[in-house]
């Protein structure tokens, strides 16, 4: 899929940045004002379904809503959030009691399941009669399927490193981690136990498995093919999970709770200084310089290179319709109020979000953060991520269980990497049948 931000220079990429001064001003963007116009105008309760639970997303979703009322005022819009272990299970039980919120969030590794399962409205009339829908284009046939929109891009996440500059001085490290080598050398160079602190920040709890993935990707490259046949190899899985146990398990450079660490756990780790890197994507870039200094204390660097490909991915996140819904109007209007440069540039200065918008993401607050330089080399260098049926549950489920069991001592390396590889083989051919399936049943609608 072309990404147009990721071929354009800084250079080039703000000269936009007059045409988005002229949009930046919210409660009265062209794109909504006109959708509105274009689009029938929605009324009445609009119920809104996402999951974030962090406190800057917390806080940027209330200044949306408020911009939202004053640019919408006849649709009362009801924010909530369902967290990401409880996502796929309510968002089946709404779809199968056709029942549910109005306008729903939708991450790009659950599109396909969350399609599949028949939650998600047409919208392509909608977008099509949406001005905005040019800025956003770049990533909307990631949620699209047989010609048909699903949903509206928002931002999208580009996975990246925070390191400790100042402990990396302290522990003679000159040259920042470019391959996944010179990131283990790094972390055992930053580890002291008897200080307390470590070279990484692991995530091997709530949210554990994306970073699974990530590091059998690194190893393996492309592990499904778009025909969904399963391409990860038993040993590339092995050296994988060896890295990556190891790190934990031999090199003991990890703090030692990762086994039940998730967002939260990570980053109080690294604030208090326990850890001298920690990995994520740009959405903690606001809370991250909140508690320490960017340019002394704390920098943004590219995820390391592994033998095939990097440790990471770049993945955007849209807004959609929910099938059941009995306002789909509303549930449009917000969807496309947060898919405009407005909402996009106040999410990106309130956390760090990159915007999917061409005119958001070249507003000044990227050009006056050189940070973001990580983030923009990387929409160039990082894959896109997957988006198969089944990858989820995979993940959290196979992935993520497995991984921890090495942690634990109860499993072996070698022993997760068969049981993974011998699953994803399993979910393939299974997805593979589906996908023969839903195109026959879909055939010409």
């Amino acid at each position: 899929m072309q990404n147009f931000i990721g071929n354009l220079s800084r250079r080039t990429l703000f000269k936009f940045s007059a045409v988005a001064g002229t949009l930046a001003t919210l409660g009265t963007s062209a794109s909504s004002a006109f959708a509105a116009r274009v689009n029938k105008k929605g009324t009445g309760k609009m119920t809104y379904w996402n999951h974030f639970t962090g406190a800057p997303e917390r806080a940027a979703f209330a200044e949306t809503t408020e911009a939202f009322k004053k640019a919408s005022p006849a649709i009362e819009a009801d924010i909530q959030t369902v967290t990401n272990d409880d996502w796929m299970a309510k968002y089946i039980a709404s779809t199968t009691a056709k029942s549910g919120p109005d306008a729903v969030m939708i991450d790009v590794t659950r599109f396909t399941d969350m399609l599949r399962i028949g939650g998600l409205r047409d919208i392509t009339t909608y977008n099509k009669q949406w001005p905005g829908a040019a800025s956003v284009a770049g990533d909307t046939p990631a949620f699209s399927f047989n010609r048909k929109v699903y949903g509206v891009p928002f931002f999208t996440f580009i996975d990246w490193t925070y390191y400790r500059k100042d402990f990396f001085e302290a522990a003679g490290i000159k040259k920042e981690p470019t391959t996944m080598a010179e990131f283990r050398e790094a972390a055992i160079a930053c580890t002291n136990p008897s200080k307390g602190q470590y070279g990484f920040a692991m995530r091997g709890g709530s949210g554990g498995g994306g970073f699974i993935v990530n590091a059998l990707h690194a190893y393996n490259g492309s592990i499904m093919s778009p025909s969904f046949k399963a391409t990860l190899t038993l040993d590339a899985a092995v050296e994988a999970m060896r890295f990556w146990v190891n790190l934990a398990v031999k090199d003991k450079a990890v703090v030692p709770t990762v086994a039940t660490d998730g967002y939260a756990q990570i980053f109080s780790n690294f604030y208090q200084g326990k850890a001298a890197m920690v990995m994520h994507h740009g959405g903690s870039f606001i809370d991250v310089g909140k508690n320490l200094k960017y340019g002394s204390e704390v920098m943004t660097l590219a995820r390391p290179k592994g033998p095939k490909d990097q440790f990471g991915f770049q993945a955007p996140l849209a807004n959609g319709v929910f099938q059941h819904t009995k306002n789909p109007d509303a549930a449009f209007e917000y969807a496309s109020f947060l898919g405009s440069p407005a909402a996009q540039t106040v999410f990106l200065k309130g956390t760090g979000y990159f915007p999917t918008s061409t005119a958001a993401a070249s507003d000044k607050f990227i050009a006056d953060n050189r940070q973001f330089d990580t983030a923009i080399a990387s929409l160039a260098s990082l894959p896109k991520t997957y988006t198969f049926p089944g990858l989820t549950a995979w993940r959290d489920l196979t992935c993520l269980p497995e991984f921890q069991k090495c942690l634990i001592g109860t499993q072996t390396p070698e022993g997760a990497a068969k049981i993974i590889v011998d699953r994803l083989n399993v979910v393939a051919k299974a997805a593979a049948t589906a996908n023969r399936k839903y195109y026959s049943d879909n055939r010409g609608k």
